[in-house]
Order: C-alpha cells, then sequence, then structure tokens
C-alpha cells in the first residue's frame, strides 16, 4: 500500500495538474458524516474533561452516554489557512491498519475523512495524530469512509467510547434513526455495529494494544465496512 500522502484538492475541488482525482462521496453522505465527526468529537471532550486532573472548566455537568440534541456542538468546518500547523497531526502511516482494498476497491487516504479532524480542539484532546481512507464504487455509491485515531496515553474511557459511537451513529443515521445496534466478532476483534433506517451502518473498535480508535461508515449492498474490519491489520 502506497502510503505517501496524496497533494490535497485546490478550492475548486479539483486535484493538481498530473495527479488524479481522489475518489470523493456524494455531498448528501459526506454533509452527514461530517455531522457524525463533530457530534463524536464534541463528546469525546466531554469524556476526557471527566477524567481526574482535567480542568473543571471544560467539564459539562449533567452529560450523558447518549446525545440529547442534534450533533451540531463545534458548529461549522474550519479550513486551514495556508501554512498554518493542524491541531490533529494526520499521519498516513495509521492506514496500515486498514487493508489495501476491500472487495477489489483501493481504500485510498481521504481529505473528506480529514479535513474536520485536522482543526478540531475536541479530537486534539484525545488524539496524537488521524488518517481518513474512502473506498468508493462510483457507479453503485457503495462505500467505506474510515477515521483511524491514534489516541493518547488514558485519554479514552469505556463511557467515552460508548459516547462516540452514540454520537457518530446519529450523526451518520440522522432523521433516519438508529435502528439497532450490535456488538460482534469480525475479524478476531470486538466490533460495535449500528443499522441506521437510511440503510447505513456503522463500525467501531477500540483496539487498546495499539492505541488505536477506528471508526467507520458504509452504505451500499457490499459489505464494504464488515470486510474493512475482517482484514484489520494492527
Amino acid at each position: 500500500m502506497n502510503l505517501a500522502r496524496p497533494p490535497r484538492h485546490t478550492a475548486d475541488g479539483l486535484a493538481p495538474p498530473g495527479v488524479s482525482p481522489l475518489p470523493r462521496l456524494p455531498a448528501t453522505i459526506a454533509r452527514a458524516l461530517a455531522t457524525a465527526l463533530a457530534a463524536a468529537l464534541a463528546l469525546g471532550l466531554i469524556a476526557a474533561a471527566c477524567q481526574p486532573g482535567a480542568s473543571p472548566s471544560t467539564s459539562l455537568p449533567g452529560t450523558s452516554a447518549q446525545p440529547t440534541s442534534q450533533p451540531t456542538a463545534l458548529g461549522p468546518p474550519v479550513t486551514l489557512a495556508p501554512g498554518q500547523t493542524p491541531l490533529v497531526p494526520i499521519d498516513p502511516s495509521l492506514l496500515k491498519a486498514l487493508p489495501d482494498e476491500v472487495d477489489n476497491l483501493s481504500v485510498l487516504e481521504s481529505s473528506e475523512a480529514e479535513a474536520d479532524a485536522e482543526t478540531n480542539q475536541s479530537l486534539a484532546s484525545l488524539a496524537d495524530s488521524a488518517a481518513g481512507a474512502l473506498a468508493i464504487d462510483p457507479t453503485t455509491s457503495d462505500y467505506v469512509l474510515a477515521l483511524v485515531v491514534h489516541l493518547r496515553p488514558n485519554a479514552l474511557t469505556d463511557d467515552g467510547f460508548q459516547s462516540w459511537r452514540a454520537a457518530y451513529d446519529q450523526g451518520v443515521c440522522a432523521d433516519s434513526g438508529i435502528i439497532a445496534t450490535a456488538e460482534s466478532e469480525i475479524g478476531g476483534r470486538t466490533v460495535f455495529v449500528g443499522t441506521c433506517g437510511n440503510g447505513f451502518h456503522t463500525y467501531h473498535a477500540w483496539i487498546q494494544a495499539s492505541q488505536l480508535l477506528i471508526s467507520a461508515s458504509s452504505g451500499g449492498t457490499r459489505r464494504l465496512g464488515e470486510l474493512l474490519f475482517q482484514n484489520l491489520r494492527p
């Protein structure tokens, strides 16, 4: 797998001259996933703030593991100014944890999965690096979009992981709702799977030995999310 980071798209969404365009999600899916990430990161910060030794000023009293409102706590996405240092460094080497392909679709680094992560103060409290990847069939829109997070030591708790999953799933499922959740054994690991009324699925694995948190959403009939998690390589 080539882990060299592809050049970013320009502001008009086109790749620089001589560079093959990266696979992209349909706009409606991309917006839902950005909302999911924002909500999950917000609740992740809440969980981290409640740990011993955290500053009391960052704790939100009365917060439960389940999101209680629409996941818009972090506001609109932030775009890095030229030369600005990301709050969460993007480390493409983290994508070694993912398979090279799923069902003959290449798993490639995705700037869409990384854009919110690298500018997000909430994720910076949990992670020292992150990377995103996408596999998509443009003819059918079957896809899997994954975020691989390298966690800071002791940054995530069981309650924080539950909050992360709940908020992420709510963002992906949106108004269709979460119609089922399950704890499954996939690829020899415990994976939490959510099913949305809109047909999307979510997958979450906290691999503590590697300090990795891997979350993904998928859509379509090819079960790309399940195949991705069957073949994780931490």
